[in-house]
């Protein structure tokens, strides 16, 4: 059984931050046996690992609670496979279709960033690109227009550059080339946001024929890099 913590968006950070690979590793193997005990347990079971509550009764309580707690261990684990060390998040497609079909069914405010997560999940396999295409321009058709604060620059500008890739493989370079130019002008309105070389590691690909893969070069974003060293350095008056 994890600890009570491993759950919390704490644990999440000090997975991308601070554990190695096979820390990592082990994390995802223990949520994904928690996954197993909680999804294929008895009642009893269930109750002994924290996840029932005492005012959980009848079947349809019990049934309810499983499902959030679920929901909360396919999202961890999800983020874990993003954030692991190679990323593995194609691994994470099962559980974030069950992300996904969970909020549908609560009726739950649309969230974007488990759609646009599937989408890079699922983008380099030949007969998922069409859908994976699909996803990207939804989630982000909706983002551009609504916001989604839950999105975050990081996981933006990460599923962008990904969604980009794509365009420029199926031959839609116009189109990659709008996604590129909007990370470019993200970077450039932020330049002191992202340390480049976290900026270069969610953004760039060596496969990448395009201009995020050697984004750190691009006149643009080296003049607002510039800019601010300038002005962080100038003296105060």
């Amino acid at each position: 059984m994890p600890p009570k913590h491993f759950l919390t968006n704490n644990f999440r950070v000090a997975f991308e931050e601070y554990f190695n690979p096979d820390q990592q590793r082990n994390a995802v193997d223990t949520l994904q046996g928690h996954i197993a005990e909680v999804r294929d347990g008895s009642e009893e079971q269930r109750r002994e690992l924290g996840v029932l509550k005492p005012q959980d009764k009848s079947p349809e309580q019990i049934e309810q609670r499983v499902a959030a707690y679920l929901d909360k261990c396919y999202w961890q684990l999800s983020q874990f496979y993003r954030y692991s060390n190679p990323c593995r998040i194609s691994e994470a497609e099962p559980y974030l279709r069950e992300v996904i079909r969970y909020a549908k069914v609560k009726g739950r405010k649309r969230d974007v960033t488990p759609e646009l997560y599937l989408a890079v999940a699922i983008h380099r396999v030949p007969e998922r690109e069409q859908e994976a295409l699909s996803l990207f321009a939804d989630a982000f058709e909706d983002y551009d227009t609504n916001g989604a604060p839950a999105v975050g620059p990081r996981s933006e500008l990460w599923a962008r550059a990904h969604w980009a890739r794509l365009l420029r493989r199926v031959q839609r370079v116009r189109e990659a080339q709008v996604q590129e130019q909007t990370i470019i002008d993200w970077v450039v309105g932020h330049p002191m946001v992202l340390p480049p070389p976290k900026l270069k590691a969610l953004v760039s690909d060596e496969a990448d024929s395009g201009p995020l893969n050697n984004i750190l070069e691009h006149p643009e974003v080296l003049a607002a890099f510039q800019a601010a060293r300038e002005k962080k350095d100038a003296p105060r008056a």
